[in-house]
Parts: C-alpha cells; sequence; structure tokens
C-alpha cells in the first residue's frame, strides 16, 4: 500500500488557533503532533512511501518530520514526499494554468511501482491507532472499489459542521453522504480514511487541483455512490476529531482520561512515534503541586498544574496557579498569575500577577510569542 495524507485537511478553518501553522503541526498530549498519528498508523501498517499534500503554512510541518527517520521512513526506496502548493511564479503546466498539489501527487502514483496498487488516503486532523491492512483484507473480500472507515460515537458541538456522516445499508454499503445531524446521538463519523486503488483515486481527483477531506467526501464520493461499491469499515478504537480551537482543546483535555490515553498511545500495542527532542528533564520545585496533567520534558514547574497539558520547555514560577489549560512549548507563566481554560501558543509570555480566565466551551487563546 501507498500512503497519502491531507496535511490541511480543513485549509479555511482554524485548527489550534495558530494561523501561521498547518493543522498538521498541532501538538497534542504535550510531546507529540496530529501527524504522528497519520505516519505511526501507516508506519505501523508497513506503508513506507508516503505523500504528503501541503496547503500552506506548512514549515513547521516539514521541520518537525525532517527525513521521517523517527517513523523509519528514512530509506533510499520509498519514505516522505512532500507535495507543495506552487507559487504563480515557479511553476507551470502545458496550458498555462497552475499545477496543483493533488495532481502531482497524481502523477506520484502514477510512477510508482505496480505491486503499490492500493492506497490510503488519510487526514491529519483525526487521531487515532490502527493498523489499516485489517481494511484492506475487508477491501479485497468485499471487492470494494473504495473502502471508508469509520466510528460509531457521539461528537462534540465544535465538531458537528467539519464531520462527514455515512448513512450504511444493511449490507455494509455506503448509501449516502451526509452533515452531522442536529442532536443526533451515536452517529456513523467518518475517520476521514478511505482506502481505494491508485486508479480510482487519480478518477475520482480528475481535475482537482487541490482538495480538503470535506470536498473529497461530501462532494466527489457522494457524487460517485451510484457507480462505485463504496463499503463502510467500522473502527472500534478511541478516535478525536481536531477542526477548531474548541476541539483543540476538548480532546487535548479529554485525554488526561488515562483509560482514553491508553487506547490511543498503546491500542492493541502499536506505539505512537513522534519527533525526539534532546532536553533536560522536567524540573519540580519542592513547593510545586500537579495534580491530574501531563507535563513534557524540559520544563520548570514550581508552582501549581491542576488538570492541564504542559508542553515542553514551559517554566511555570512559585505562586502561579494553572487550571484546564494547555500551554505550548517555551511558554513563561511568571509568579503569582492565574490562568484557567487558556489556550497559550507557542512562547508566550504571561506577567506577574496577571488573570486569565475562559470557559470549557469558550477557551481563551493567546497568540504566539505574546506578552500578556
Amino acid at each position: 500500500m501507498i500512503g497519502l495524507c491531507l496535511s490541511d485537511p480543513h485549509p479555511d478553518r482554524a485548527g489550534d488557533g495558530s494561523p501561521i501553522r498547518t493543522l498538521s503541526a498541532a501538538r497534542f498530549a504535550g510531546r507529540y503532533r496530529l501527524v504522528d498519528f497519520m505516519l505511526s498508523n501507516m508506519v505501523n501498517s508497513k506503508i513506507f512511501t508516503i505523500g504528503m499534500i501541503l496547503n500552506s503554512h506548512y514549515q513547521s510541518l516539514i521541520s518537525h518530520i525532517g527525513m521521517g527517520k523517527e517513523w523509519d521512513l528514512a530509506r533510499k526506496s520509498g519514505g516522505v514526499t512532500f507535495f507543495p502548493p506552487y507559487h504563480a511564479d515557479e511553476r507551470r503546466s502545458v496550458n498555462g494554468e497552475l499545477d496543483g498539489p493533488l495532481q502531482r501527487a497524481a502523477e506520484f502514483l502514477t510512477e510508482t511501482t505496480a505491486k503499490d496498487e492500493y492506497l490510503v488516503l488519510a487526514d491529519s486532523g483525526v487521531i487515532y491507532n490502527m493498523d489499516y491492512r485489517t481494511a484492506l483484507e475487508a477491501h479485497k473480500r468485499k471487492k470494494a472499489d473504495v473502502t471508508a472507515i469509520y466510528t460509531k460515537k457521539n461528537i462534540t458541538p465544535g465538531e458537528r459542521e467539519n464531520t462527514v456522516v455515512f448513512n450504511i445499508s444493511d449490507t455494509g454499503r455506503v448509501v449516502a453522504v451526509e452533515q452531522a445531524p442536529p442532536n443526533a446521538d451515536e452517529i456513523n463519523v467518518s475517520l476521514g480514511a478511505y482506502i481505494m486503488s491508485k486508479r480510482c483515486f487519480i478518477q475520482l481527483t480528475a481535475g482537482e487541483k487541490n482538495c480538503g477531506m470535506l470536498r473529497f467526501s461530501r462532494v466527489l464520493l457522494a457524487s460517485a455512490l451510484e457507480r462505485l461499491n463504496v463499503m463502510a469499515y467500522e473502527f472500534k478504537g478511541y478516535s478525536a476529531h481536531i477542526c477548531s480551537v474548541e476541539t483543540f482543546y476538548h480532546y487535548n483535555l479529554e485525554i488526561l482520561n488515562i483509560e482514553k490515553r491508553k487506547l490511543l498511545f498503546d491500542f492493541e500495542g502499536r506505539q505512537i512515534s513522534t519527533n525526539r527532542k534532546d532536553s533536560l528533564p522536567t524540573k519540580f520545585g519542592k513547593n510545586s503541586d500537579i495534580k491530574n496533567s501531563l507535563i513534557a520534558d524540559g520544563c520548570q514547574i514550581y508552582g501549581t498544574v491542576v488538570n492541564s497539558i504542559i508542553c515542553r520547555n514551559v517554566k511555570i514560577a512559585a505562586g502561579a496557579v494553572v487550571k484546564n489549560s494547555v500551554l505550548q512549548d517555551d511558554t513563561v507563566v511568571d509568579k503569582d498569575a492565574r490562568l484557567d481554560c487558556i489556550i497559550a501558543d507557542r512562547g508566550v509570555v504571561i506577567s506577574e500577577n496577571r488573570n486569565m480566565m475562559g470557559y470549557s466551551s469558550y477557551p481563551v487563546y493567546i497568540e504566539r510569542k505574546r506578552v500578556i
């Protein structure tokens, strides 16, 4: 199999709040990026040829992945190939129109060896821990043209607009692709992952220069349901769809639940890899107070941290109190400051005695390198 990933599946919507970072580079659970889950799933499924379709603000993503060494993707054959969009003055096709990253990904698929007949198209905004080979077996057994991977779950209000829902017949065939209905209970939620042949993918996306996951699902796939055998495959593990600031906050804090954390990071013995940093161990002051929190390496914690996610190299001074918050790399919380329901981007400085409070349904986002 070959892997193909949409690094920014919802390019017109915010992910973690940052205007300078593609969604797949958003941080999760302190040490990870969203793209880590997709790359780990593919490598755990013995997929070692992966194409990344980029949209914008992808510098952080490329820096994080590098040559793919942490995922065993630094190879002479295969590995990770990036497909960024070209600017108007960089490259033009024969007819004078701009080439899109999706078109170049199709060329990449055409040039790969014939033995890699199938591909997995994945949405990096949805995180889970899965071996795609089980879905591929079902795909072959049912002689499907496309296998759509889904899960049964309740969704948060922040996911509803960006969620794709499948209407599935008794035989397991997808008969409709819909938006999530209001006030619905457990529904068939797409994981933004599809298995198909290279030929089928190229036919579905013919004429598309770039394509988000919503357009692929609700327009391209939905319009082909009558002529293609689109079968559903249910995934029964934990999943989270990051598509807005609210969902970024909600699912980061939800992973503090140890049972859900095990389902994501060690489901059926499969591990999630990330880019390791050469950071010092976290230092805890003798008067620090930590409760129900995940704290990455390189931090200095002298204050109180409750029900929070603390990323790498964060400094929390004595007397400071951080509750129900997500603090990203290099954040500094000065003496006697108080934070509650806050998302602090990288390099934020919270000055002494500052008090900031949001709500669980509406967390306050602080932009990168802001001094408050």
